[in-house]
């Protein structure tokens, strides 16, 4: 690992709440108390762990009080860096992006692969990926129309607050900003291999590392675009040392539309949450047994959730029990529920609990699952009153 890496993080960092995900599988969650050339040293309520580098995946800290939003607009770069802008403009050698935690920056507009201006909704998620892989010869002015993406080819020559200018058989068209999906410039590979480590902001952004540097409470980033980026150093959420081997069930798309209350009468107003229980504004982490987790998903009894794996993925792993955020009234109510998980139709899992149950580590092989379905049955005579159900530090594993 990158030493300006790892003083970074000891220097900013140390004393932190924190989780180290091991290759293993293994999640220990304490306080940063040394990173160096060969291991992160965590203190917790067991004692002092140790944990050897090469055997690390991810390095998370528990920012919840201090998350930003995110503007779903990025910006991404040849390196695999994704920028969440403000703002953005370009002519062609150069660009300029305004960032709420990276700040204000230019840089050569040839390391730029696309840039987005709307969220990737379901609907449009498989013609968007479509696009990005189609090889065109052509720079594409993206467009939506309801639930297709329509495009324009040619030269994409400015981009302004106003709108993006194309040249198309040497005619310049420009079409208004608020109308405009994304560009994807042609002929940029992304790159792969070369990254230090991938460091990601409390808004979004993520950043392929070459070297960081600290100077007081700031952080120097070395990039293949750019040779100094200053970042606030409260400003890291997590650090990947693994090349995106884990991802996090709550930042994977899914579709709840099968979900239905357990009782007719009583409609349900929130089948699912990420990160945090519903209706709570993101104020507080899910909390299981007495361990509080800042990532997750949350599910209220009837919740019927789909994830497409496409094979991606190895093993889902979890810390499963009752979100106790509202214990007190738990005792009266009694609230039991099912978790069941599939995989393309079978069964891989399937357990009852009851609000009172200690957590469940869980581990299901995912090997060739092209579905995911997680559902969390009413299973009491409550139905459906507190049956508040949490999956800790969902992830799933390539």
């Amino acid at each position: 690992m990158n030493t300006a890496l790892q003083l970074l993080v000891m220097a900013v960092l140390s004393g932190e709440p924190a989780t180290a995900t091991t290759l293993d599988g293994e999640s220990i969650r304490g306080e940063v108390l040394a990173l160096d050339n060969e291991q992160v040293v965590l203190q917790s309520d067991d004692g002092r762990s140790e944990i050897a580098i090469d055997q690390l995946m991810l390095l998370q800290f528990d920012r919840v009080a201090e998350a930003v939003e995110t503007t779903d607009r990025a910006v991404v770069l040849v390196d695999g860096s994704s920028i969440q802008f403000d703002s953005v403009t370009s002519e062609p050698q150069t660009m300029h992006f305004q960032s709420k935690v990276l700040g204000e920056h230019e840089l050569p507009t040839e390391q730029v692969t696309r840039i987005r201006w709307s969220p990737v909704e379901e609907q449009i998620a498989e013609s968007w990926a479509d696009l990005q892989t189609r090889g065109s010869r052509d720079d594409l002015l993206v467009f939506r129309k309801g639930d297709v993406l329509d495009y324009v080819g040619g030269t994409v020559t400015r981009i302004t607050d106003k709108g993006v200018t194309v040249s198309v058989k040497g005619r310049e068209l420009t079409a208004p900003l608020e109308r405009v999906f994304a560009v994807i410039y042609s002929g940029r590979e992304s790159k792969s291999g070369s990254s230090a480590g991938a460091l990601k902001t409390t808004s979004g952004d993520v950043l392929q590392l070459k070297s960081l540097t600290l100077n007081e409470d700031v952080m120097e980033v070395k990039t293949d675009w750019l040779d100094s980026l200053t970042i606030p150093s409260g400003s890291v959420e997590e650090i990947d040392y693994a090349g995106g081997r884990i991802r996090f069930l709550a930042d994977l798309p899914f579709d709840e539309s099968a979900s239905q209350s357990p009782d007719s009468e009583f409609p349900v107003v929130w089948f699912t949450a990420k990160n945090f229980p519903a209706g709570s504004g993101g104020r507080r982490p899910l909390l299981i047994g007495e361990e509080r987790f800042s990532r997750g998903l949350w599910m209220h009894s009837g919740a019927v959730v789909r994830f497409r794996l496409n094979r991606q993925f190895s093993e889902l792993r979890t810390t499963a029990g009752f979100d106790l955020n509202h214990a007190g009234n738990m005792p009266r109510f009694d609230p039991k529920v099912k978790l069941v998980i599939e995989g393309d139709g079978s069964q891989l899992y399937e357990h009852a609990f009851t609000w009172d149950d200690p957590p469940e580590k869980i581990r299901v092989d995912l090997e060739g699952v092209r579905e995911l379905v997680i559902r969390v049955e009413s299973n009491g005579s409550a139905q459906g009153i507190l049956e508040h159900f949490a999956l800790g530090d969902a992830q799933v594993i390539k």
